[in-house]
């Protein structure tokens, strides 16, 4: 008998171009019904049925009923970040086109949600800026709070303390498959990019992981997290 982790269920559940589409549909964090995750990855619903069945075998996506419809989505939190770690060993040759900031590409590549925070340029950036204003402290492997933590989260009305009493680290480092580097994941980037939402600094876009930024997101973000557009929007930075 063996006991090596069955990797091959794994692989042969990714070995598909339909069945890829379908989890990085889902990969905002979002639940889908099956005709939404056909349309996404351009196949019929019938065939989006098979490919989800071996999904949900793998332990990748999970699915819940309510009232008519069954809804589908990523497992686990777990699940997202080996899926996203994944997509950063992949072959980045089909993004450079996507790096002309004016095209519907570069959308993804600015601001996306990744299962539950905020990935691409603007993931990396507050990440980025955080550290340097003392909000965030990086030791190693592991990102703590740092001594101007409370206070920072504080003025976005986000408790850390309660946060902090959760079974899980309040802050984990997530690589960014488009950026190649590191942007935070965890319950008080889950709450980050919750309150981001709510204040309208950004806004989900329909049948896209792409947030899109608001006016009003610009301005906060420049103002309040030292992030200035041209950084965002550009092609590169620091």
């Amino acid at each position: 008998m063996t006991v090596e982790p069955r990797l091959d269920i794994i692989g042969a559940a990714l070995a598909d171009v339909s069945r890829t589409r379908i989890l990085c549909e889902m990969m905002d964090g979002r639940a889908y019904t099956n005709k939404e995750l056909a349309s996404a990855a351009e196949i019929s619903a019938q065939t989006a049925s098979v490919h989800l069945k071996q999904l949900q075998a793998a332990g990748l996506t999970s699915s819940i009923r309510s009232g008519r419809c069954v809804y589908h989505r990523i497992a686990s939190e777990d699940v997202a970040s080996v899926l996203e770690a994944l997509a950063s060993l992949s072959p980045t040759d089909h993004l450079y086109r996507a790096k002309n900031r004016y095209l519907p590409e570069a959308n993804t590549m600015r601001a996306r949600s990744c299962y539950n925070h905020i990935a691409g340029r603007l993931g990396v950036l507050i990440t980025n800026r955080l550290i340097a204003l003392g909000v965030l402290r990086i030791q190693g492997e592991v990102v703590e709070i740092g001594a101007m933590g409370e206070a920072f989260f504080s003025k976005l009305e986000i408790d850390v303390p309660n946060l902090s009493i959760s079974l899980k680290p309040p802050l984990k480092l997530c690589l960014d498959w488009t950026e190649r580097r590191q942007h935070i994941s965890g319950p008080l980037a889950t709450a980050l990019m919750e309150k981001t939402l709510k204040m309208n600094w950004l806004e989900r876009r329909t049948g896209s992981r792409a947030l899109l930024i608001t006016e009003l997101g610009y301005e906060v973000f420049e103002h309040d997290f030292g992030i200035a557009r041209e950084l965002i929007d550009g092609t590169d930075y620091p």
